[in-house]
């Protein structure tokens, strides 16, 4: 009997200390707002990345902020002074996270959580398999090279512009500009101007010499990658083959394998599948499975025309959207 009534104590102690302590967590409350401490999800290797603090709105104050990251602090934790922190994204090639934590007596934490993917912006670094460049430009506006290719009539960019003056890097990373260019809605990306006829674009956002493709200009590269003539307004059937590559980035395909999809890139375009971006540059949509270009010529006062390719479809179709809608890419383009 006087062991059952030990256990019997035990027992009531147990239930009253579990009583206690959801009493505990029931006194507690949330806090309001929201934290975002603006931390690229793309980030060159070797460079200094920096967090901001604040967005807690309950309580008012109090609300201690810290933060960790899972690639070189292990269990340590650092407290948050000056609304900023900074910490060196690794010299690897690695996807870790950021973890700021907002800790306010009386209130369960709250968390947010950023991932991180370091870049190596070279051929040979986060991008292997393209073909090896015989021919680049420099822009003069901020001291960056591109790739270039003569295809038929016209000397193209074999890289997507990443011309910082306007347009966004994908999830707003500038640094993932340098492997696929930037993104720009079509006024960003032409200037609001319509271009037609052979060469006959506007210079928009590219460097001065070169233009943003016509419909006519595309067609021409169609021509000239197939032998055929191609309208702009069709599919284009099978010409996507001719532009999509077997190239990785960071060891994933930029183009997932396929059965109907050939990847033969032979003339060098070399389309890398940056993606999309909407709602002005903040959700974004894509990446390594499509690619959006712009035609500087438009539909009509408020429509554009563009060019997609799709991992998984040989072709290479058209479609047109609004002017001030989606972001794309944007290749370059000039008479010889």
């Amino acid at each position: 009997m006087r062991i059952k009534f030990r256990y019997l104590l035990l027992l009531v102690g147990m239930v009253l200390m579990a009583a206690s302590c959801h009493k505990k967590d029931e006194d507690k409350l949330y806090m309001e707002g929201n934290m975002d401490p603006q931390i690229p999800a793309y980030k060159v290797c070797g460079t200094t990345c920096v967090g901001h603090t604040g967005g807690i709105t309950v309580p008012s104050s109090g609300v201690r902020y810290y933060w960790t990251n899972n690639y070189n602090t292990k269990d340590t934790t650092w407290m948050i002074e000056g609304g900023s922190y900074y910490f060196v994204v690794p010299d690897s090639l690695a996807t870790f996270n950021v973890t700021e934590t907002a800790i306010a007596d009386g209130y369960y934490n709250n968390l947010y959580v950023s991932d991180v993917t370091s870049i190596m912006p070279w051929l040979g670094g986060s991008v292997v398999g393209l073909p090896e460049p015989v021919d680049s430009v420099q822009d003069a506006r901020d001291e960056q090279f591109y790739h270039i290719v003569e295809i038929g009539n016209l000397v193209w960019f074999a890289e997507n512009l990443n011309y910082y003056g306007s347009g966004s890097g994908y999830e707003r990373a500038d640094d993932i500009g340098f492997v696929t260019g930037r993104l720009y809605k079509w006024e960003e990306a032409t200037g609001g101007e319509s271009g037609t006829g052979l060469g006959g674009g506007p210079q928009g956002a590219c460097p001065s010499g070169w233009s943003v493709p016509t419909n006519e200009d595309w067609e021409d590269l169609a021509k000239a990658l197939t032998g055929k003539d191609h309208p702009f307004m069709t599919k284009w059937s099978e010409v996507g083959n001719f532009v999509m590559n077997e190239a990785t980035f960071n060891g994933d395909r930029f183009w997932p394998f396929s059965i109907y999809t050939d990847f033969d890139n032979s003339a060098g375009w070399n389309a890398l599948s940056g993606g999309m971006s909407q709602h002005d540059h903040h959700n974004f949509e894509g990446l390594l499975s499509y690619a959006y270009f712009w035609s500087s010529t438009d539909k009509d006062s408020g429509n554009a025309y563009y060019r997609y390719l799709y991992y998984d479809l040989p072709d290479f179709p058209f479609g047109y959207t609004l002017k001030d809608g989606p972001g794309f890419s944007v290749r370059c383009v000039k008479k010889k």
